[in-house]
């Protein structure tokens, strides 16, 4: 057995070894543990931050981009017709319109097959070019036409039938047998107008007057074309046109007639009923309307 004294030396040099270890190392407190945790949970927090509004900025920037694509296809899909006539002038080219009478018939510009009439033509360059129309049936139509850089031409071909021989001798004899004087007893009035160089012509039937300017009392008016005259009635008038001549035109061809709006040529006549509701047939024949005469008769 160990003696006493020696047992309390011992115990002391193990309290003293015990006491170096805790000088040597030091426990931190709790408040100092709980501080560097909450450091570490706001740089978190910061981080977190910092990215959520990357990612936002990002995704406005991308949304930005979009709209940009977007509009800038819309404002090149839709362009304006003003802009494309305004390329086209600028290229040097325009737009020619063509319509015949027959419709239907073959349109050729400077020897190249275009396509049926009616038809507009696009991109046509501007200068002069040559158009032929062809339809079974009818002459060969030729015109020389001036197309304008950024403009619309516009072509009217009065297609003209190919009679046979024996058509052309009636005609002929039609018109050499063609009275100066109409049936009496039938006619309440009739006359002559001669169209001359005018545009337009204005007529009043119950006075038997033509003008070039409208009068309270007109009955109808008419548009000279190189072939063909159009006529327009104002109101309550009625007008149609038939297809026979001043000559065979009769009453009962122009009872009941409505209309508004119509073509004359050549060899046919058209029935008005005037504001007065008296019945007129106004017809002729010309190869061209400048200086074309004609006859109007009011049946009684």
């Amino acid at each position: 057995m160990m003696p006493k004294k020696r047992l309390v030396k011992h115990e002391k040099r193990l309290h003293a070894k015990d006491g170096h270890i805790a000088s040597g190392y030091q426990i931190p407190k709790e408040s100092e543990y709980s501080e560097s945790i909450s450091k570490i949970s706001k740089k978190e927090n910061k981080l977190s931050f910092e990215i959520r509004l990357y990612l936002l900025t990002a995704f406005l920037v991308v949304i930005v981009i979009l709209l940009l694509i977007f509009q800038f296809q819309k404002i090149t899909q839709e362009k304006p017709k003003e802009q494309i006539e305004v390329a086209e002038e600028s290229e040097g080219s325009g737009f020619l319109a063509v319509e015949t009478l027959p419709n239907n018939a073959d349109v050729f510009m400077d020897s190249v097959y275009s396509g049926k009439s009616p038809l507009t033509l696009n991109n046509v360059p501007a200068g002069s070019h040559k158009v032929v129309i062809k339809k079974e049936g009818y002459e060969v139509f030729l015109s020389e036409i001036n197309i304008e850089a950024g403009r619309k031409t516009f072509l009217e071909a009065e297609l003209v039938l190919i009679l046979t021989v024996e058509e052309e001798v009636d005609m002929a004899r039609v018109a050499e047998e063609k009275e100066e004087e109409t049936e009496t007893g039938t006619l309440k009035a009739n006359g002559i107008v001669n169209v001359g160089e005018k545009f337009t012509l204005y007529y009043d039937f119950s006075e038997g007057k033509t003008t070039d300017i409208r009068q309270i009392d007109s009955d109808v008016f008419s548009k000279r074309f190189s072939s063909y005259l159009v006529f327009t009635r104002f109101d309550p008038v009625s007008i149609k046109t038939i297809d026979k001549s001043i000559d065979n035109a009769k009453k009962e061809d122009c009872i009941g007639i409505k209309g508004q709006f119509e073509y004359l040529r050549s060899w046919q006549s058209l029935c008005v009923i005037t504001k007065e509701d008296e019945i007129v047939a106004v017809g002729g024949t010309w190869d061209s309307t400048e200086n074309a005469k004609l006859t109007w008769k009011m049946f009684s």
